[in-house]
């Protein structure tokens, strides 16, 4: 009986492991501001791009540039059969001397019959004719000087050349086919200045200001690149109901009409609190951390959505929604916990102390 409730009284004098809880460091958040900063998807596009067509019928001979070349103002870029415009203009030359020739007899015959009629020696009616008869003759000669003027200019457009400095991005016709009048051949995209083109929420929109820096980051992987915001458009895509905005930049070479990351900061500061990278969770896309709650006896973890407003440097990001100065949060680390999991404390950290470690 003495062994039974000796027993029982080390068993009631042993320590409940039910109790026992893992201990984690807590963070101490406090209020901090940064500059606004918005995150979007971009396009880069030309400054300026042109369609050049042709402006006359015939087969390409000649092609004197390639996909993806760089060409100056007035570079020569295509040839067109040019022989059976040549021959056209060789006849409406051809017209015109003859139209000339009979112009300039019928201004000496209107001379002539105006010298005779002051000398009385021929009616109003024959004066009429000489004057009639110079009159056709110079419609004669005016219709075909126009006429070898078109004809001097559709053999001018048999040579495509360049109407300012960019790079070929499409060709739609190779050496050999043929084309015809408004058909489009090439398109010439000017390289000096390129536009970023993004749309931003009527929010976003708030926070932005002609002249504000951005970070654009190529999605091919080319390094990034500044440029500055150009224009903000006032009226709303009906559909997305979001507003467009356009960058401009220096050429950052490469191919255009890709996608990037356009990081813009603004002049205007935003509060929240910093999170070091400890304390957050990624799932879906989303960002949460783990709030411990409760008395100083019993810290239950309450697991929170949690908005991340930029990565700041040394492991650090600045959440703007989701938490709030005073409020303690765990640092994971790699353990594994779950929503409202008891826990220790084992230190509480504040946010300043973490930072200067930093």
């Amino acid at each position: 009986m003495k062994t039974i409730a000796l027993c029982f009284l080390l068993v009631a004098a042993a320590p409940s492991f039910s109790e026992q809880h893992p201990a984690f460091d807590v963070v101490l958040l406090e209020e901090s501001s940064h500059p606004q900063s918005l995150r979007l998807t971009a396009t880069l596009d030309p400054m300026r791009e042109a369609e050049l067509t042709a402006e006359v019928p015939g087969a390409i001979v000649s092609r004197f540039t390639e996909l993806g070349q760089r060409v100056e103002p007035g570079q020569l870029l295509l040839q067109l059969d040019s022989r059976r415009l040549e021959l056209q203009l060789q006849l409406r030359n051809a017209e015109l001397q003859g139209a000339q020739s009979q112009f300039e007899l019928a201004a000496q015959n209107l001379d002539r019959t105006e010298a005779l009629f002051r000398d009385s020696n021929l009616s109003e009616e024959a004066l009429d004719q000489s004057r009639y008869q110079h009159d056709s003759a110079r419609s004669r000669r005016d219709i075909a000087r126009a006429a070898a003027s078109l004809a001097r200019l559709d053999l001018t457009a048999t040579a495509i050349h360049a109407p300012f400095a960019g790079e070929i991005a499409i060709l739609h016709f190779e050496v050999g086919e043929r084309i015809a009048p408004g058909q489009a051949i090439l398109r010439l995209a000017s390289r000096d200045t390129v536009v970023i083109r993004a749309e931003v929420s009527a929010s976003a929109l708030k926070q932005l200001e002609i002249g504000l820096q951005a970070k654009v980051e190529p999605a091919d992987g080319r390094p990034p690149f500044p440029a500055y915001l150009a224009r903000i458009g006032r009226v709303a895509d009906p559909v997305s109901r979001r507003y467009p905005i356009e960058f401009l930049a220096a050429d950052p070479s490469g191919p255009l009409g890709q996608l990037a990351s356009l990081t813009v900061v603004s002049n205007q500061d935003q509060r929240g609190v910093d999170l070091p990278a400890t304390a957050l969770r990624f799932r879906a896309g989303r960002a949460y951390s783990f709030v411990v709650e409760g008395t100083d006896s019993n810290h239950i973890l309450r697991e929170r959505q949690v908005q991340i407003g930029t990565e700041l440097p040394g492991g650090l990001f600045f959440i703007t929604d989701g938490l709030a100065p005073g409020e303690r949060v765990v640092k994971l680390g790699a353990t594994t916990i779950i929503e409202g999991q008891a826990i220790d404390i084992a230190r509480t950290i504040r946010m300043s102390q973490e930072r200067a470690v930093r």
